[in-house]
């Protein structure tokens, strides 16, 4: 049941927030910077609530996890956190992102691959811990990430195609080949060295080593 009102807590957080009339409302007041490091806070704050409720919750197999779910999450988890910090340092203003001052539409870096570099990374961690969590509720937080992220994705597509202006609409569906600028070489050498990090403290964090069962295999 604390798992369900954890998440309800965070999915309402962001369709209440992000996506009505009180997230303008709270830019004009409180700055981009300041309302997007509450918002992150609170998005963190909620996350490990999720988290928490989830470990302190009763289990009920769903499915036997397959052979490849654990190199599957392992290489899957590492895509999504160097979508991250790549799309968390990458000037943005077509999706969520931290800042989107310096953007440059003839060298847009990540932009040029994906609009939504953060949230294709949110969406990629539900998707690589599926597998290798086929309990309840395991399958409500990852399997929830995963589609949330999609929705979202579709959501700001549509509100793209409403709001942009027609230049920034063009270069939106006309962006310059991707490449590796240096906010998306940061982004990966961060992302890498966070996934390996997180690979050593998942035993602690969450009571399941990646590595142990990686090289059970």
């Amino acid at each position: 049941m604390q798992v369900i009102l954890a998440m309800s807590a965070f999915v309402l957080s962001h369709v209440l927030i992000s996506r009505t009339a009180l997230r303008p409302w709270l830019v004009a007041r409180l700055g981009r910077r300041v309302y997007l490091g509450a918002y992150s806070l609170l998005s963190v704050v909620l996350l490990g609530w999720v988290i928490l409720a989830l470990l302190d919750a009763e289990r009920t197999a769903l499915w036997a996890t397959p052979y490849w779910a654990y190199p599957f999450a392992a290489a899957c988890s590492l895509l999504a956190v160097v979508l991250i910090t790549v799309g968390a340092l990458s000037p943005n203003p077509y999706s969520v992102a931290f800042r989107s001052r310096g953007f440059n539409p003839q060298r847009p870096g990540i932009i040029g691959w994906t609009r939504h570099p953060l949230i294709w990374g949110l969406t990629l961690w539900g998707v690589a811990h599926i597998p290798a969590n086929g309990e309840w509720p395991a399958l409500l937080l990852f399997g929830g990430s995963a589609l949330f992220g999609l929705v979202g994705i579709g959501f700001l597509e549509r509100r793209a195609s409403q709001d942009l202006t027609p230049a920034d609409a063009v270069h939106g569906s006309r962006l310059a080949a991707g490449h590796l600028d240096r906010s998306a070489l940061l982004g990966l050498i961060l992302g890498c060295v966070l996934w390996m990090t997180l690979l050593f403290v998942h035993p602690r964090l969450f009571g399941a080593d990646p590595l142990a069962l990686l090289n059970a295999m």
